[in-house]
């Protein structure tokens, strides 16, 4: 089981100006293995679901639309 806490909300644009919240959240493992230790990921989606990957810098590719927004 993992473990989800929000860091925070990145509102972005994308080229022809509309606009997103990014919502970035700090994913924690429930469990330890020896090779692994709890360290957290950070995962990126918007306020409707849907799943973003960070770019360089604040720039964010939406993956189900191909679309990159940046930070506003």
């Amino acid at each position: 089981m993992t473990r989800f806490e929000e860091t925070r909300r990145i509102e972005c644009r994308d080229d022809a100006g509309r606009h997103i919240v990014i919502i970035e959240q700090k994913k924690w493992p429930r469990f330890s293995l020896a090779d692994r230790p709890l360290e957290p990921v950070f995962d990126y989606m918007t306020e409707d679901g849907q799943v973003a990957n960070k770019l360089e810098g604040e720039n964010f590719l939406l993956l189900l639309t191909d679309e990159i927004f940046h930070s506003a």
